[in-house]
């Protein structure tokens, strides 16, 4: 009886070990594929081929050519696979949890479906500006899914490891029973000395099965399965005992923490599959330990993403160790007969320069790696507290600028531009100013690089257009109006269109508006930027090219790109009077444009001297507080009226 009893207790235990297992291996499977392809790798896969794709028709719109046509064709049909993607699976799933979701997706499904029957007309200009017109407003909100992707695959990852922490300890208490009923049938059959012993040898056996199961149960919850190094949750647990042990402050120059990232990770898995990046990853990973040794810890937070702590370090030795990175993990591999060459961007943060906590830690150090990406990627950064309060601030204004009503929030002042001859008023300039509810006065080098990020530029920039031309449509017909051109206005909407239709609803003739651009404008040699600027002269516009001089200035466009006025930066104007060197350079320029049938225009005149070596150089037009600060519509009907459209100068 006592026999069967202990043969039944150990079936069931066995059953019990067995089940536990079967979910061990489960959960590893789900958290290995959660890791490696989840809906957060699907999301950015479907961006990125859709940002491809926007570039590829860009490209040829801009020259249209076979091969380039077949690059467009493929990476839509790549598009195509990745919806497919998104209507299957888990990340069918993460859709249907809100209807916004499916909304984007469907509108997704909507462009693939329009663009089928388009892609194929590709090479016509005008199919492909149609294409792009379509995929522009859909950028924005794939880039929001893939972010609320990600975070709905770290929750996932996250309780993935809490399942396998939780089937760990229900583990244990199975060895535990195990061994206590063990060490109670010892007792109870004590005298049979065959039985006892065959019940010993299967109990040592046992536990020796359960600790290796929890030692690797125990693995499998902290380190990467891919690479074998600490995961996130290990990392986490490392960086909360290094606080706690210090009393949540840390000594100066004694922690520091480095986020990599890995640069055109995403076409070794394009072009060699996913097994040859996971190849790639753990190489990485083993350049990456040989370099840090003993001096630190490393781990992997997933995807091609890297984090080290580093123990008694400074800041030159940080700084070395980050360039010997970049240029180890820099160095060619070699990967199923094929040689891979990628290269990592760095983020680099002290712990006393957080706010004492592992979030903050991390965070510095992810602003700093996107600085580092930011400045061209290869190359790495230390965090600076300006970084995070540029980045808020940046948020907020933008978030000011999507909400902002145009004609209360936003003024245009005006200044006028100056013949040097007949001193009198040949143009406005029409310059646009922002006061924020909360902000304040912003400065339009901050807040236009903004709206040019955020493509709020084009219904801005229409605004400006309407309003400057309305007022000029008001004021004599030799008083031209000047509006600033941003590039995205050009790249991102039909400009060309756009101005004719303001001119047309104002009455104001095409030759009364100057539109100003900058040289890198024209240095783009970008084909659909040249169309539009030959567009507008054709309509009768005049093009300014503002602050020459101080951008890639070249004979070459100027040549190639007619325009009407070249307007010579302030920089070089202000030190006219006591350096030589910057007269001979506006001299050489009013040659120049005179030599090519072009007005010059000399910028930021402030004093009579200065007007004196200004309008002895030829230069034909200047403006500035010399003449006058940039006023409102109202003072500068004011003002030239009062001046009878002539200027008293010397």
């Amino acid at each position: 009886m006592l026999e069967a009893i202990l043969i039944a207790t150990i079936i069931i235990f066995a059953l019990a070990a067995g089940y536990m297992s079967f979910l061990i291996f489960e959960r590893q499977e789900s958290l290995s594929k959660a890791s490696r392809y989840d809906v957060s790798w699907s999301a950015s896969q479907g961006v990125n081929e859709f940002v491809r794709l926007l570039q590829r028709v860009t490209a040829l719109a801009e020259e249209p050519t076979t091969p380039r046509q077949e690059e467009v064709q493929l990476r839509f049909d790549i598009l195509k696979g990745r919806l497919n993607l998104f209507r299957s699976g888990d990340f069918e799933r993460f859709v249907n949890q809100t209807e916004e979701r499916q909304a984007i997706v469907g509108r997704l499904n909507d462009l693939v479906e329009q663009l089928d029957e388009m892609i194929g007309r590709v090479d016509d200009p005008e199919t492909a500006q149609r294409i792009l017109r379509l995929m522009a407003p859909l950028e924005a909100d794939l880039v929001g899914l893939a972010s609320e992707a990600a975070y709905f695959s770290s929750v996932e990852i996250t309780q993935f490891e809490n399942e396998l922490l939780q089937l760990h300890r229900n583990f244990s208490l199975v060895a535990l029973g195990f061994f206590l009923c063990g060490l109670a049938f010892i007792a109870l059959l004590g005298w049979h000395n065959r039985l006892l012993t065959r019940t010993h040898l299967r109990l040592r056996a046992a536990n020796r099965d359960l600790r290796r199961a929890s030692d690797d149960l125990t693995r499998m919850a902290h380190y990467d399965l891919l690479t074998g190094l600490p995961n996130r949750l290990l990392l986490r647990k490392h960086l909360e005992e290094m606080y706690t042990s210090a009393g949540g402050r840390i000594a100066r120059g004694s922690r520091a923490l480095m986020c990599l990232d890995l640069d055109n990770f995403k076409n070794v898995n394009d072009t060699l599959g996913h097994p040859a990046g996971d190849a790639l990853l753990r190489e990485v990973a083993t350049r990456i330990t040989n370099l840090v040794s003993q001096n630190g810890m490393v781990a992997r937070l997933g995807g091609d993403e890297f984090v080290i702590i580093l123990s008694n370090i400074g800041v030159e030795d940080a700084a070395a160790l980050a360039g010997s990175l970049v240029e180890a993990i820099g160095k060619p591999y070699e990967l199923e007969d094929h040689q891979v060459v990628v290269g990592t961007s760095i983020g680099i943060a002290f712990a006393p320069d957080a706010a004492g906590d592992p979030d903050s830690l991390l965070k510095d150090a992810d602003l700093a790696l996107y600085r580092a990406k930011d400045d061209g990627r290869g190359t790495y950064r230390f965090f600076e507290p300006e970084m995070d309060a540029q980045l808020q601030r940046r948020r907020m204004l933008e978030l000011q600028l999507r909400s902002a009503n145009f004609d209360t929030d936003f003024e245009l002042l005006f200044q006028p531009l100056v013949d040097l001859q007949t001193k009198k008023v040949t143009t406005i300039e029409a310059l646009l100013r922002w006061t924020s509810t909360f902000h304040g006065t912003v400065a339009p080098d901050e807040f236009i690089p903004i709206a040019e990020d955020s493509g709020l530029i084009v219904p801005l920039g229409a605004w400006v257009l309407e309003k400057a031309c309305t007022l000029a449509s008001d004021l004599p017909p030799y008083i031209n109006v000047a509006v600033n051109l941003s590039a995205t206005q050009i790249r991102r909407s039909n400009v060309v269109d756009t101005i004719s239709t303001i001119l047309s609803e104002t009455g104001l003739s095409p030759d009364r508006l100057e539109v100003e651009i900058t040289e890198t404008l024209l240095l783009d040699d970008n084909r659909e930027v040249n169309s539009a600027l030959r567009q507008l002269r054709a309509l009768g516009v005049r093009i300014s090219l503002d602050d020459f001089g101080t951008g890639y200035s070249s004979l070459a466009y100027l040549r190639r790109f007619t325009v009407d006025k070249v307007k010579i930066d302030r920089s070089f104007v202000a030190d006219i009077v006591g350096d030589p060197d910057h007269l001979a350079i506006v001299q050489a320029i009013v040659g120049l444009t005179h030599a090519l049938g072009m007005t010059s225009v000399a910028e930021g005149l402030e004093t009579e001297e200065q007007l004196l070596l200004i309008r002895a150089s030829g230069c034909d037009e200047a403006q500035g507080y010399l003449f006058s600060p940039p006023v409102p519509e109202d003072e500068i009907k004011e003002f030239l009226a009062r001046r009878g459209w002539k200027l008293r100068v010397a």
